[in-house]
C-alpha cells in the first residue's frame, strides 16, 4: 500500500496555514509578524505538495470510483489552485479587487470555502492506512524539506518582487497596500459586515461611561476635547491602510473621571449598532476617542461624531460610531476573536 505522505502533509500545511492566517488577521502589530511569516512559508509549501496532489488527483479520474468522489476531488483541485493562484497575484501583483471585494478577501474566502473538502478528502484517503504513518521518521523528514521549500519560495518571490519593484515590494507586513498617508477623510470607507447606521445628529448624540465605575457619566460632543493626538496606521483586514494624524480625547482621561473600579479588567467599546470591541485596561493608555483626522471632522462614513483609534491593532478594532464605554470586571479576551456583526 502507497505512503499518503502527500495527503498527511498537505492536511498539517493547511491547518498550519488557517491558524497562521487567523492570527495575521487580527493581529497589527510588526512584533507579531512571525504568525504572517509562517502563513507564507506554510502557503508556499502547499504550492509544492499541491502541484503533486494535483497531478495525482487528475491521474485517479481515470479509475473507476463514485461520482461524488470524482466531483469533491476536482472542486478540491480548482479550489487549492484558485486559493493559491489569488494569494500568488496579490502579493506579486498588487492590489486589485472583483465584484466589490479585494483580492485579500477572495484569497481568505475561498481558502475557507476548501477547508470541509480538504478535511474529508484527506479523511476518506486515509482511512486505509495505520495511524503509524502520522508519526513516520519519512514523514518528518518530507515536513521539514517541504518547510525549507516554502521558505525558499518564500524568499525568492519576495526578492524578485523587490528587485524588479514589483508592485508586491509596497505592501505591509500585514499583506495590505497603501490608500494615502495624512489625507484627511480622503480613504476608503468600510465596515464589519452589515455595520452601517444612519447619519447622527450630533445634537442628539452622547457618550455613557457605565458599568463597574465610581460615577457614571453622560457626556455630549462639546465635552470631548481635542487635545489628544497620535499618528497611527488603520490597517483593514480587506488589504489596505492608511496612515493619519487622528485627534481627539484621551480615553484614560475619560475614564479617570468616571473613576473605574479597582477590580476593573476590561473595558468594551461599543458602536450605535451594537458593535463592539473588549479591550484590556493596561491597554487604555494608548486608546484615543477620535473626533478629527489629518485636521478634517471625521465624516459619517468614517465613525462620526467619534471613532476609536487603536494603534498597532486591526481596523475591526476601531469602532466606529462609540455611544458608550463599558468599564468591566470581565478580562478581556473574553469575546469572539472577530465580530459577530
Amino acid at each position: 500500500m502507497r505512503f499518503p505522505w502527500a495527503n498527511i502533509l498537505l492536511l498539517f500545511f493547511l491547518f498550519l496555514e488557517l491558524v497562521s492566517g487567523f492570527y495575521g488577521l487580527t493581529s497589527g502589530s510588526e512584533e507579531r509578524a512571525f504568525h504572517i511569516q509562517i502563513h507564507r512559508i506554510a502557503g508556499y509549501g502547499i504550492i509544492v505538495v499541491a502541484a503533486w496532489k494535483v497531478l495525482n488527483v487528475l491521474r485517479s479520474l481515470r479509475w473507476p470510483r463514485a461520482g461524488s468522489v470524482r466531483v469533491a476531488s476536482l472542486a478540491l483541485v480548482v479550489g487549492l489552485v484558485a486559493t493559491m493562484t489569488l494569494g500568488l497575484f496579490w502579493s506579486i501583483g498588487g492590489s486589485y479587487r472583483w465584484w466589490l471585494f479585494s483580492g485579500m478577501s477572495w484569497h481568505i474566502y475561498a481558502g475557507a470555502a476548501i477547508v470541509p473538502l480538504l478535511v474529508w478528502h484527506s479523511w476518506y484517503m486515509l482511512s486505509k492506512f495505520p495511524i503509524a504513518v502520522w508519526v513516520e521518521r519519512r514523514l518528518a523528514i518530507r515536513a521539514l524539506g517541504l518547510a525549507v521549500a516554502g521558505f525558499v519560495g518564500w524568499q525568492l518571490i519576495e526578492r524578485t518582487a523587490s528587485s524588479a519593484q514589483l508592485p508586491g515590494s509596497e505592501r505591509r507586513f500585514t499583506g495590505s497596500y497603501g490608500q494615502g498617508e495624512f489625507t484627511g477623510n480622503a480613504f476608503p470607507r468600510v465596515s464589519w459586515l452589515n455595520d452601517n447606521p444612519s447619519r447622527i445628529d450630533v445634537n442628539d448624540w452622547e457618550l455613557r461611561i457605565t458599568g463597574a465605575v465610581d460615577q457614571p457619566t453622560v457626556l455630549n460632543y462639546d465635552d470631548l476635547q481635542s487635545d489628544a493626538e497620535v499618528t497611527a496606521t488603520l490597517d483593514c483586514t480587506g488589504g489596505w491602510h492608511t496612515t493619519q494624524l487622528w485627534s481627539g480625547t484621551r480615553l484614560a482621561d475619560l475614564l479617570e473621571q468616571a473613576g473605574p473600579s479597582s477590580e476593573a479588567r476590561s473595558i468594551v467599546v461599543r458602536s450605535v449598532t451594537g458593535y463592539y470591541r473588549r479591550y484590556a485596561m493596561r491597554d487604555v493608555d494608548s486608546l484615543i476617542l477620535a473626533t478629527h483626522v489629518t485636521g478634517d471632522q471625521l465624516s459619517h462614513g468614517h465613525g462620526f461624531p467619534v471613532r476609536l483609534v487603536a494603534p498597532g491593532r486591526r481596523g475591526f478594532e476601531w469602532v466606529k460610531w462609540v455611544t458608550e464605554i463599558e468599564v468591566d470586571e470581565t478580562p478581556s479576551w473574553w469575546q469572539p476573536p472577530l465580530p459577530l456583526q
